[in-house]
């Protein structure tokens, strides 16, 4: 989800209090932190967990979900129907986007979410169900999409202030442009966008393709395209100036989220009612005070070490 009106999204940041600092519970089979019976503490944003198995084959990105490309992934699945107000499967509750509602059956839209990497890529799948595929524009997260985030020092702040104090921004005497938190955005007919906009160093590939009942979106990432050292003047008293990319062992913050598009035009960000549900579910995050750039709401990817 990525606002239309940045301003907004600026203000949406502005009235947010205190993020929840991620902390680390405890890893489930299914590759989901959230424990079958949530307590108060599991249900914070920024507190899933997921993990990423070393893979020594990997995933072809052509949008075709392979069992034998991806099973040594764990899977994570997350539907937006079932709690809508707490993670996994957090359904943003925004005064401002008045028809933005929780999908209404899993069938309507949920998604499984699968990650492997290896020793220069970061592969991710999401597999989607979905019962109305839409894509008519304007923008990719205003159709039917997948959008992965990351940030790899952990720190909030990068892509906000990429936005604000970007290059273009002559009032800003020391740009940001770093690789320590972006957003990929690829919707089921293959429009893609970066967020931010301004870095080129963020370099990636994706492939959506229709499957019965849904679509598939697969992402691959280059570990160089990742910093884990924060090297921003805003959010460290001593910024780095080196970059060192994910390391096997290593957590970064990672969301993953589907946007559902079953009206056409502005999707759940549409003045007036329309016959059908549009929504957009998050893995990890808050519903009330929902910001997508909220890096601390994140949940959190875990490179699990090589079984040599």
């Amino acid at each position: 989800m990525t606002s239309p009106n940045w301003l907004c999204r600026v203000s949406g940041l502005l009235v947010l209090g205190i993020l929840v600092a991620a902390s680390t519970p405890v890893l489930q089979k299914n590759g989901s932190a959230l424990a079958q019976e949530e307590t108060p503490a599991t249900i914070l944003p920024g507190r899933q967990i997921m993990v990423a198995n070393y893979t020594r084959t990997p995933p072809v990105i052509d949008g075709v979900f392979s069992p034998g490309e991806w099973g040594g992934a764990l899977p994570v699945y997350v539907a937006g129907s079932k709690h809508p107000a707490s993670a996994p499967g957090v359904v943003p509750n925004i005064p401002g986007l008045p028809f933005l509602f929780p999908p209404d059956s899993p069938q309507d839209s949920s998604f499984t979410i699968y990650t492997l990497y290896d020793a220069n890529n970061l592969y991710v799948a999401v597999d989607v169900l979905d019962d109305i595929i839409i894509c008519d524009g304007p923008v990719p997260y205003l159709d039917d999409d997948a959008e992965i985030m990351i940030d790899g020092d952990r720190q909030p702040g990068d892509i906000i202030m990429a936005a604000l104090c970007g290059p273009s921004n002559p009032n800003c005497p020391n740009p940001v442009i770093n690789n320590e938190g972006f957003q990929l955005d690829t919707s089921v007919c293959n429009q893609s966008l970066t967020f931010p906009t301004n870095n080129p160093r963020i370099v990636w590939e994706s492939k959506a393709r229709l499957r019965p009942h849904g679509f598939v979106v697969e992402f691959r990432v280059p570990l160089d395209s990742i910093n884990t050292i924060d090297t921003s003047w805003f959010s460290s008293a001593f910024p780095g100036s080196s970059f060192r990319r994910p390391q096997p062992g290593d957590f970064i913050g990672f969301n993953v989220a589907v946007g559902d598009d079953d009206n056409g035009g502005l999707s759940y960000a549409r003045t007036e009612p329309a016959p059908h549900t549009d929504s957009y579910t998050a893995w990890d995050g808050r519903s009330v005070g929902w910001f997508v750039f909220a890096e601390r709401d994140w949940g959190n990817l875990y490179l699990a070490p090589r079984a040599d």
